[in-house]
Parts: C-alpha cells; structure tokens; sequence
C-alpha cells in the first residue's frame, strides 16, 4: 500500500487527497475505464500537480482504487444514515426500494459499484482486497442488512424462527434482483409492480403472511 490509506472519515482526509477521488469519480461517471485512467487526467481534473500526488500516493493505481472504494463507503454511509433515521423495518425497506428506484438516474449507482466487487480484473482484484479488509467490513451491504435485520428482530418486527444469516442474504438477494430490473429498464412488467412484488416477497418470508398484511396496514 501507499504512503497513506486515504479511507476512513471525510474530516480526516487531506483536502488534495480529497480532490483526487472527486476527479476519479467524475471522470468515471463520464465514462472511463477505472483501470485505464492517467495520472495526467486525474491531476488536471483535480487542479493540482502530479508531485503533490505522489507525496500522498506511491502509484495512480492506488489513487484510483482508493477514490473507487471511497466511493463505495461514503454510498454506504448516506444509505445507512437514511435507513436509521426510519422508525421500523416496514420504513426501512419501502425507503431502500425507492433509493434502488432512484439508481438509474445516478451515474455513479449502486450497480457500477457492486460490479467492481464480482468482477475479476486486476482492478476489481484490488478494489475487493481492501472492502475484504477488517477496516471495511463496516461498509458492506451485508452487513447493513445484518444490522438492520438484528434490530428488526430484537424489536419482533420480524420473525425469530429462521436465521438472521439467512434472512440477510435472503433480502439481499431480493434488493439485488431488483437493482438489475431497474438497471436493465426493459422488463414485461412496471418498475412498479416490480417493486410491489419485491417488496411483497420480502415481508412475507420475513414477517409472515399475518405480518406482511399488518406492515402492509401501516
């Protein structure tokens, strides 16, 4: 790794360090390749030299995969703070649904960042090593899930007689699914009834049927 990590909170961040990432995420949202990016065109974008980059980086390589995992983390962070500002998990889904909705619309979504996690470049490789590291285990969706889901169990929103484990990675597999509907945008159905659908299926198998009808009722 490099003279710095440049993750962890924004206050802690050098300012430069900070440029950098912006002129990443920007150039990436325009369309470039990650893997392909120049130093030249990051620094120019970021309005400053190339030597003061490399006082904070040894390599453009670790400028880019930091700037693509910073991203990822402060997504992560917006997303959770609207999640907790919900007062049950009823809230808390039908508020996750409408962020996933609103994914097509963002450049940078949620989408073009899971990509970099299950693909298997040189530069996703990189990307994944440091979000499979203790310090961001925090800032993974499943993780997120987990939180939320444990609470939603303590507080008997949700049912207790199956796994939190597999209820995670259930819902997951759920919000996942309708991600890629909204991504892909030509469905026989409306995003909608998609989202309805979805949206149903989680509380059902998460609350049970009585449950659902009662979240629903809310």
């Amino acid at each position: 790794m490099g003279k710095i990590t440049g993750l962890g909170d924004e206050g802690q961040i050098p300012p430069k360090v900070l440029q950098l990432y912006q002129a990443v995420n920007q150039l990436v949202d325009e369309g470039a390749d990650p893997g392909s990016l120049r130093i030249s065109a990051i620094t120019d974008r970021a309005g400053i030299g190339k030597g003061t980059a490399y006082e904070y980086f040894n390599s453009k390589d670790e400028i880019v995969v930091n700037a693509v995992v910073y991203q990822m983390q402060t997504a992560m962070k917006e997303l959770e703070k609207g999640l907790l500002e919900r007062e049950n998990f009823t809230e808390q889904l039908a508020y996750l649904l409408d962020e996933v909705s609103a994914q097509k619309d963002k450049p940078n979504n949620f989408l073009k960042l899971i990509h970099f996690l299950v693909d298997t470049s040189d530069f996703s490789r990189q990307v994944q090593e440091i979000m499979d590291s203790a310090a961001c285990e925090k800032f993974h969706l499943i993780q997120l899930f987990r939180k939320l889901l444990g609470a939603a169990m303590q507080k008997g929103e949700i049912r207790r007689d199956l796994p939190l484990d597999y209820m995670v990675f259930s819902m997951g597999g759920r919000v996942l699914a309708y991600l890629v509907a909204v991504s892909e945008g030509s469905l026989d159905i409306s995003l909608s009834q998609m989202r309805e659908l979805i949206c149903r299926g989680i509380l059902n198998e998460l609350c049970g049927p009585k449950g659902a009808a009662d979240a629903s009722s809310r």
